[in-house]
């Protein structure tokens, strides 16, 4: 099954270069994004668990 690309959400930026949704001008892609950690007290304490590594399917 082939995945649905997505046009990139232009409010929503990312420099994981090596996320598969990451675009070439730094823009999310994914249809969708969850971020995590309900106990973060700070932005470094967040995390994007819509992260998917190039070359991978899921």
């Amino acid at each position: 099954m082939k995945e649905k690309h997505y046009e990139p959400n232009p409010g929503v930026g990312c420099d994981v270069t090596h996320c598969k949704y990451n675009t070439i001008d730094c823009r999310c892609s994914a249809s969708r994004i969850s971020v995590q950690n309900e106990k973060a007290a700070s932005k470094g304490e967040t995390y994007c668990s819509t992260f998917c590594p190039r070359g991978t399917a899921g």
